[in-house]
Parts: C-alpha cells; structure tokens; sequence
C-alpha cells in the first residue's frame, strides 16, 4: 500500500499544525514535509515517513492507510495520541486510566502534549490539597472615612 498523504494533511490539520510546524516537530524541512503532503514524492523514505509519524503522534501504519479502522480523522489522531501519551514511561498508570475514560469524547486532546496537559488537569481537579495550603481569609475593616 502507498502512503497516504491525504491522511498525513487531515491529521496534521486536526491538530492545528502548520507545515513549518509539522517540520519543526518532525525535525524535517518543510519542503520534505510539503513534498510528502502533495504527493511530489510518491513514496518518502521510511526514516521521512517516521518522523512525520513522530511528529503527527500517529503509527506508520495509519500513513500508509493500515491498522484500526477509526469513525473518522478526528477520532484517529485523539486515539493515537493516547496510545502515545499511555505508552511513555513517565505515564503513571492512574494518570493512564484516568484519561482513558476521555479518549473517546469528540474533544479528547488530538496530541500526546495535550493529553499530558489534561492528566495534569485531572489531578488538580480531583486531588486533595494538602493541609499546609489552605487559604485564609482575612476580614477587613473598613478604613477611616473623613468628612470635609
């Protein structure tokens, strides 16, 4: 199977990359990813085509129009995403579970960052802050208020 760039340029455009950024994340020119996108270059290189997969949080797989079959565009590049925010080492499992419950949602985070980002929500908004951090309020008087 070839590889798709029609894939490659909705995935990138779900989540909000342009093709410099793309490149950036890619550590790739842009031309190379532009090229890879128009189809000028009707099969890049597989080290090309990884790194466009590194930098979209998608497999090679999905690239070439392989793997899971998904309800749309939007919903591939949230899943994948996932699957590489869950697979990093410094994932914690609780954080991994948490999240997964979201991954199907219509706006689940579309990058590994944001889901990343959205963990670190979650733990805010369910955690327990610890007793040395509880706000004190102080009551002001009102200040002396002269008459002319």
């Amino acid at each position: 199977m070839p590889f798709n760039s029609d894939r490659m340029k909705a995935l990138r455009e779900i989540k909000g990359f342009s093709q410099e950024t793309l490149a950036s994340r890619a550590a790739l020119s842009q031309s190379a990813v532009t090229r890879a996108e128009k189809g000028t270059t009707p099969n890049p290189t597989g080290d090309v085509i990884e790194r466009i997969a590194t930098g979209l949080d998608c497999t090679m797989d999905y690239l070439f129009g392989r793997g899971p079959d998904y309800h749309d565009d939007r919903e591939a590049a949230a899943k994948m995403a996932f699957d590489v925010f869950a697979s990093d080492k410094s994932t914690k499992d609780q954080e991994r579970e948490r999240c997964r419950r979201a991954s199907t949602h219509p706006d689940a985070p579309k990058t590994a960052e944001l889901w990343r980002s959205f963990a670190e929500m979650v733990e805010l908004a369910i955690s327990t802050p610890p007793a040395s951090t509880n706000l004190v309020v102080l009551k002001r008087g009102r200040g002396k208020t002269g008459t002319r």
